[in-house]
């Protein structure tokens, strides 16, 4: 299997199209103030999808971009937003 390929399909009794995306979840850094019940750390998460290069036409297959180039776009948002900051 190819670990960069954003899509793929199984074929057998059925089809199963799979589309790979990547979730990015973090915590805010602890900024020094005691933690109680009415303020639990902040859990965020963002979910990118790869984008679609092309749709296939009528019977072909879509083409994404490969994983790689997800992960880019995910890095250089994180390092957009800092969170925490």
């Amino acid at each position: 299997m190819d670990t960069q390929r954003s899509f793929f399909v199984e074929s057998g009794r059925y089809t199963t199209k799979y589309l790979r995306i990547l979730r990015v979840s973090f915590v805010h850094p602890f900024d020094g103030r005691e933690l109680s019940p009415q303020s639990p750390p902040l859990l965020t998460y963002v979910t990118f999808e790869p984008i679609m290069l092309s749709s296939g036409g009528i019977i072909g297959i879509p083409l994404f971009e490969k994983l790689s180039e997800t992960m880019k776009r995910a890095m250089a948002w994180l390092n957009r937003t800092a969170p925490g900051q």
